[in-house]
């Protein structure tokens, strides 16, 4: 094994080799959604699952399962989700004259329950099927205002939503603990006179 031959060497060789292992975890949160087009707040569900799943620090990816339910980032702001819903009903009126509603030229497979919903998948492309956030403290680190939410576009329906949370856990490879314990530096860097613990 090379020999560190000073404590600032020391700290930067664990500085340079240090690394975090990724453990994931998975949840499917299951909506009943019942308006047309729904903003559903998923923020308190994902917040508990990041909790109770020990997710410290790392990010979450919230993704639909749904071609007409998107994931978005907003505010939970009553009057502006409503400015929101007449914003994509303008945008996509379920009245126009869509080929996707034409059944009779409609190529197979066609869902049992298929409605006449060009509408709802207009609107999605406008949209996003997932969002990838920070997490810091088992928490989403969203900014004050920011809110975590399925929107519904084509409801009622049933609709999942799929986490999947990585946690970056700090690790040091054996090779330097064996380091730091033979120049006498226990659980810690050594910096100038001080000895921080990380």
């Amino acid at each position: 094994m090379h020999k560190l031959d000073s404590p600032q060497a020391l700290s930067l060789r664990i500085r340079s080799f240090s690394r975090r292992s990724v453990m994931l975890s998975e949840a499917l949160i299951k909506v009943r959604t019942l308006q047309p087009i729904q903003f559903v707040d998923l923020t308190d569900e994902i917040n508990a699952h990041l909790a109770a799943s020990e997710v410290e620090h790392g990010e979450v990816t919230v993704f639909s399962r749904h071609t007409t339910a998107a994931i978005k980032i907003n505010e939970a702001e009553e009057l502006l989700l409503e400015d929101f819903k007449q914003f994509l009903r303008r945008l996509c009126p379920p009245e126009q004259n869509y080929n996707h509603n034409d059944m009779s030229r409609r190529k197979p497979p066609i869902a049992p329950d298929e409605r006449p919903n060009a509408h709802s998948h207009c609107m999605h492309l406008l949209l996003s099927t997932s969002e990838t956030i920070p997490v810091a403290d088992s928490r989403l680190a969203l900014g004050t205002w920011q809110r975590v939410f399925l929107v519904e576009l084509d409801g009622p329906r049933e609709r999942q939503v799929v986490l999947r949370c990585a946690n970056y856990v700090r690790q040091e490879p054996a090779e330097l603990i064996e380091a730091v314990a033979a120049n006498g530096f226990s659980g810690g860097v050594r910096n100038g006179n001080k000895l921080e613990h990380h």
